[in-house]
């Protein structure tokens, strides 16, 4: 009896994966696409939408209530995890555009070592399942970033049910097209599953930032009916996935628990800026402000760690962190110290994480965002939320309003004036890291470089609406309406209505509100693809206010003089950013609808305004 269950305990040995006395730790890192601060269920805001797997890494490890990324949106934010590095070090302050300067890459810049080169190194296999936005050019994809296995899109943004969406930004595997990929979401859990059961033997690394749940809102029909109770239809599909995302990482942490590998991993859960609120719903609880803001609502997120056997399980840590520390984090897990010339910024949080350090990880934080600013230390911070709809400008510190988080997390109450050496102390220490930077290098639509309408190279208009017949605005004042719900509203004066009202974009991506035939009509370009929304009735001369919207699922109301006159819906919100400009009274020389440019409207447009939502 005795040799039988030896044999049996020998047996069940075997199947496990085979250790080295030193094997060193996994490390596994998971990014949600703008997911608020308010959503899952560990962060205690929001009630509707269980999110058990995600909350899983919270309960069993550490949860950061003060978790910070270095940027307020997508691109800038994983330059700066995979580098460990403020992304405005090296010209990424802004999702990627034309070039300021002839013939400079656009890209996670190729005179940085990225997480993938440093874990390659150390003799990991790794693996990059999922989104990209770090740059479309061979040098820049994840194949020569230090990956050995990559599957996702190069983009900021996909479908996650057509996979032939968008021609210029499909689903690779390694560099090879994908023709018929299955849900988004699920896709990258499977090849991160796949790759953990084929690495198990190794030390991996994996990289799994989803899309999810960055618009558009698709889900497939078992998600959108996990969450029938939910009556709005916004709220619904946003429900379906962050579902669908929850359940995909609740797959990979199976697996490794499947594989006996909990203790041997590193998980981490954060997301890449706050919740577009307006757009998809994602909350960000009692927080100020929404993705691409310097408010605590762009910039702080979920943020949980969790390494079982290694760090206490449960604990809940109000001390600043940041995504800049994950990668010297991951790497003293693996044992690899990072060596000073490497200049990072991130901090190891492991002594913290352990309890052997109860200082904070940081003396301050900082941002710099365009025109926005902060500088975060301890309880207090300084900020510049947005100035008008330009990213363009230089941050100044004049004028900044001072919160203290411990008492005012919402950022309600401005206490500089009361206040005026802590803001002098934190300005100084702003403009001095702020004088180590470099500028941008690019700009997310068009800078000094930029390719847009020859006519709107140059604006002649303040960027602030109204404009006016003639007006134009280069491509970075033109107002940021990529995956953004939004309002046209102008008043027009004609005897015979004829051509565009407000152009903007082109035959790539754009939007004209324009009269044909007579009639009203919206035309939009989403990947070259174009919808148009026409009205029912004659568009009819004289004064007249006009107004076309755009709802955050695609749907258009038509309104002449406040009453409706037309409605349809469109494939879905503007993808890209256009990278031409905007003008009024004609469409300068890219059209965006089925007419000739510059199609100028045949009277006088006055009173225009493009109103995000």
């Amino acid at each position: 009896m005795k040799l039988n269950l030896l044999s049996t305990g020998l047996l069940a040995l075997a199947s496990l994966p085979a250790f080295a006395a030193d094997r060193k730790p996994n490390v596994l890192i998971i990014v949600a696409d703008d997911l608020g601060y308010g959503e899952t269920g560990a962060q205690g805001f929001a009630k509707d939408i269980p999110t058990p797997n995600i909350d899983s890494i919270a309960a069993n490890g550490t949860r950061f209530t003060s978790g910070y990324v270095s940027g307020p949106y997508c691109s800038p934010t994983r330059a700066g995890l995979l580098t460990g590095r403020y992304q405005q070090r090296f010209g990424h302050e802004f999702n990627p555009g034309p070039p300021v300067a002839q013939g400079e890459q656009v890209g996670l810049s190729l005179g940085e070592t990225t997480i993938g080169d440093r874990f390659k190194k150390a003799g990991y296999a790794t693996g990059w399942f999922g989104k990209s936005h770090l740059g479309n050019s061979p040098e820049h994809h994840p194949l020569s970033r230090g990956f050995d296995e990559f599957y996702g899109f190069l983009g900021g943004a996909h479908s996650y049910l057509k996979s032939g969406a968008d021609s210029e930004n499909p689903i690779l595997r390694g560099r090879e097209i994908v023709r018929d990929p299955g849900y988004l979401t699920e896709d990258f859990a499977k090849e991160a599953v796949s790759f953990i059961e084929r690495k198990k033997d190794d030390p991996w690394f994996v990289y799994l930032p989803f899309n999810a749940v960055h618009a558009p809102l698709e889900v497939t029909e078992k998600y959108e009916a996990r969450f029938a109770s939910i009556k709005d239809e916004k709220r619904r599909k946003f429900a379906g996935l962050l579902s669908a995302l929850d359940d995909g990482v609740g797959s990979v942490l199976s697996k490794v628990r499947e594989l006996g590998l909990e203790e041997d991993t590193l998980v981490v859960f954060i997301a890449d800026n706050g919740g577009p609120t307006e757009q998809i719903s994602s909350g960000n609880g009692p927080l100020r402000g929404f993705k691409s803001q310097t408010w605590e609502g762009g910039i702080r997120v979920p943020f949980s760690i969790q390494w079982k056997g290694t760090i206490p399980a449960a604990k809940v840590d109000a001390r600043p962190v940041i995504q800049l520390d994950l990668l010297p984090t991951a790497l003293a897990a693996a044992g690899v110290e990072a060596d000073p010339a490497w200049k990072l910024d991130g901090v190891n949080l492991l002594p913290y994480l352990k309890g052997e350090k109860t200082e904070a990880p940081h003396d301050a934080l900082y941002w710099r965002f365009g025109q926005q600013l902060a500088i975060r230390k301890g309880d207090w911070k300084l900020v510049k939320g947005p100035v008008g709809n330009s990213p363009r400008g230089t941050a100044t510190v004049e004028g900044a309003q001072l919160y203290n988080l411990a008492e005012d997390i919402g950022e309600t109450t401005d206490l500089a004036a009361k206040n005026p050496e802590k803001v002098k102390e934190l300005a100084d220490q702003w403009n001095k890291w702020n004088g180590e930077l470099v500028a941008p290098k690019w700009y997310p639509n068009g800078g000094r470089g930029g390719r847009g309408n020859r006519a709107a190279r140059s604006s002649q208009a303040a960027t602030p609406s109204p404009w006016k017949t003639g007006d134009s605005l280069d491509g970075s004042a033109a107002p940021q309406v990529a995956n953004r719900a939004f309002v046209i509203s102008a008043q027009v004066d004609s005897a015979q209505p004829e051509g565009v009202i407000l152009g903007h974009g082109g035959p790539a991506q754009g939007y004209a509100l324009h009269v044909k035939d007579g009639k009203l009509a919206l035309s939009v370009r989403i990947n070259r693809q174009l919808s148009t929304v026409v009205s029912e009735e004659a568009f009819p001369a004289g004064k007249h206010d006009v107004e076309a919207l755009v709802s955050p699922d695609g749907t258009v109301a038509l309104k002449v003089d406040g009453k409706p006159i037309g409605a349809g819906k469109l494939a879905g919100l503007i993808a890209r950013q256009p990278g031409e400009g905007l003008h009024v009274g004609n469409d300068g020389d890219a059209a965006v609808g089925e007419y000739d440019a510059p199609a100028e409207f045949s009277g006088t447009v006055s009173n225009v305004t493009v109103s995000l939502k």
